[in-house]
């Protein structure tokens, strides 16, 4: 770009920005803002505040905040201040008050922010781009088939100047119902690059944070299972929590670490605490950098679909050894086939023992074959792949790191955040992206 050249200032839409939210989406939205301006994107994001006492703008990484809409955490309602239609109008009459503020209109999910985004972009007569997120029931696929608002949602969808997706399946159900192939492009979930441990142990940094939060202290011979989930029951928590009494029973030490928000809080601590786990769990809430937790924890443990945008990235550069789920989106995520990772999922520990010695000997090159998988129906399989982390540590975070080379070189954030950039400025300069261009990283896996 040549000094005289001005660079794309793009306006990014979500409703939820880090810490607060569904710390997926949130996350995923801070990375990308963070990622476009160290590629010379001008970035603003725009996004709704939940409390009166928020403030409406403040910048994050010399990016400039907006939230002049007031948004109510107990949903919409049938009129008055809390309808859809109010709030999706006063969002795109915000765009249109600043008609030269922005070349491109992003918006990170295919919700009401949708509507506005793209209405306002038309109105102004700049490109939009629309971000179809979420995996399994909870992506905006089976948001647009079950309200009247998700109708509305999918065809401001339809009008948008470029559609993203993050996945091959998405790829191809979006343009099975109708979506413009000339206008649809693929671009990954990337893995970030390796983050500098800014402590000179695992335990000094756990002591730390100790002093900062006492619920994260962790004895010395203790091993901290982590979970960075929304706490509700579509983002499968449960599963967990149900299994952490028979866990602590069957091995010794450990404590369990359960970050994030939502309406089953409160039903969660109450079953830890009467489960007699009191002191073998933290459950601090959202944290504005959630760097240092990753790097605390020895394993993490992954349920349901949400995650695959921003949490498991983030683990797999903090070369976390990981426990997943056998499910659809986890398995595409890492390009593994049902029956491999059946073949994977430990029974027995004489299984554990023996699979353990043997995925690090062939070097696998397939990420897939050196995470841990689990059948969530069989928690015992869940048990038995935490067994086979904590008896042997050392083995597991080389497993970990095998892991990230791999995802890092096929997977890598940088190539994500160079896609959006090429998006944006060909949008901005009134040429049509080739999709093929978008899709190259996924099919080099």
């Amino acid at each position: 770009m040549s000094g005289l050249e001005r660079p794309v200032r793009v306006l990014l839409i979500g409703r939820h920005f880090w810490p607060h939210g569904s710390i997926d989406s949130a996350g995923h939205l801070m990375e990308l803002a963070t990622g476009l301006r160290l590629a010379g994107i001008q970035v603003s994001v725009v996004t709704p505040k939940y409390a009166g006492s928020w403030a409406e703008r403040f910048s994050f990484r010399e990016c400039q905040v907006y939230r002049p809409i007031r948004m109510f955490r107990t949903g919409w309602t049938a009129r008055g201040d809390r309808t859809a239609s109010r709030y999706i109008r006063y969002l795109r009459d915000w765009i249109e008050s600043d008609p030269t503020a922005c070349d491109i209109v992003y918006c990170d999910a295919g919700r009401e922010e949708a509507i506005a985004a793209v209405e306002a972009a038309q109105a102004i007569g700049v490109p939009s781009v629309v971000r179809l997120s979420g995996h399994g029931d909870i992506s905006d696929f089976e948001f647009f088939k079950h309200s009247r608002i998700g109708k509305r949602c999918r065809s401001a969808v339809m009008d948008a100047a470029a559609v993203v997706l993050d996945s091959a399946s998405a790829h191809r159900r979006w343009l099975a119902e109708g979506g413009d192939k000339t206008r649809t492009h693929r671009i990954a979930h990337g893995v970030g690059p390796t983050k500098e441990q800014g402590l000179s142990s695992l335990k000094n940094l756990r002591r730390a944070m100790s002093r900062i939060n006492g619920d994260l202290f962790v004895p010395d011979a203790c091993s901290v299972v982590l979970s960075v989930e929304r706490l509700d029951r579509s983002s499968g928590i449960m599963t967990l929590v149900k299994s952490a009494y028979l866990l602590s029973n069957h091995i010794s030490g450990l404590q369990f670490w359960l970050i994030g928000d939502g309406p089953l809080r409160e039903t969660i601590y109450s079953r830890l605490k009467s489960d007699g786990l009191r002191q073998s769990m933290a459950m601090p809430g959202s944290f504005g950098s959630p760097d240092d937790v990753y790097s605390a924890a020895d394993l993490m443990v992954h349920v349901g679909d949400q995650g695959f945008e921003h949490q498991v990235p983030t683990a797999i550069a903090a070369g976390l050894p990981l426990v997943l789920a056998n499910t659809e989106t986890a398995r595409e995520f890492f390009g593994v086939g049902e029956s491999d990772v059946r073949r994977r999922i430990i029974e027995r520990r004489a299984d554990a023992l023996q699979a353990d010695s043997e995925a690090l000997d062939g070097a696998p090159e397939q990420a897939g074959a050196l995470v841990w998988w689990f059948d969530p129906a069989r928690p015992k399989t869940l048990r038995f792949a935490i067994e086979q982390i904590v008896g042997n540590l050392e083995q597991a975070r080389r497993r970990a790191q095998q892991t990230r080379r791999i995802m890092q070189r096929t997977r890598s954030r940088s190539d994500s955040i160079e896609r959006y950039v090429t998006l944006f400025r060909q949008l901005a300069a009134g040429s049509l992206p080739n999709p093929s261009q978008s899709t190259s990283m996924e099919n080099a896996q």
